[in-house]
């Protein structure tokens, strides 16, 4: 009865650890944000979030905080205030706002494609650790807006395009800095048998910072 016992505590114990490593690994390295918005990480009992920026400012809920300003800040992730666990670098961008006016001519609003949000290093089905997007050109801020042949407009659409492709090499059409560029990643299967190239993204029309794991 008690090696029973014991056997349950361990297993139940073994359970807690492994859900912990799964939202640390689940930690975006690097996430971009909006004026104004506030940015939510799923954490566990004991897992804490602070920044000694103003750019971002931490509420009463412990896994949310608001990105008050432009800039760069740091949110430092530490268990019981006292095990440093990771550093989530954020790059909060100004939030504008366009007012067409008189006559337009050469103006692109861009409202459609996902927005690229956070990079994070992925784990294979054979336990190894994958970065799709490194050496890719890709960057926080940019805006996917084809996989392929396939228009992308939301991360709905892309989540299957990326699924769809099985693991073989697709070809990335995204914006940087109002251009449009062409990457090839080759997205990598996971334990869930998913396909996942990395990324942190959202809908790039979303008023939210409510993202998604890709």
């Amino acid at each position: 009865m008690r090696k029973s016992f014991k056997k349950i505590v361990l297993v139940f114990i073994l359970l807690i650890i492994y859900s912990y490593v799964l939202v640390i690994q689940n930690l975006p390295d690097e996430l971009v944000a909006f004026e104004g918005e506030s940015i939510t990480m799923k954490t566990l009992f004991g897992l804490n979030i602070e920044t000694n920026s103003d750019t971002i400012e931490a509420s009463s809920n412990n896994n949310e905080s608001i990105a008050q300003k432009s800039g760069k800040a740091t949110l430092k992730v530490s268990l019981f205030d006292n095990i440093p666990i990771k550093n989530v670098n954020v790059d909060v961008l100004p939030r504008t706002k366009v007012i067409p006016v008189g006559n337009i001519a050469g103006v692109k609003l861009y409202t459609s494609g996902v927005l690229v949000v956070g990079m994070s290093e992925i784990e294979g089905e054979d336990n190894k650790k994958y970065k799709p997007y490194e050496n890719t050109g890709i960057k926080e801020g940019d805006t996917i807006i084809g996989i392929d042949e396939s228009k992308i407009n939301t991360t709905d659409e892309l989540v299957e395009t990326v699924n769809k492709s099985k693991g073989n090499n697709i070809n990335v059409k995204y914006i940087h800095d109002d251009e449009t560029k062409e990457c090839s990643m080759s997205p990598v299967k996971t334990s869930n048998s998913e396909y996942k190239l990395g990324l942190w993204v959202r809908d790039s029309a979303a008023r939210s910072w409510n993202s998604n794991f890709l």
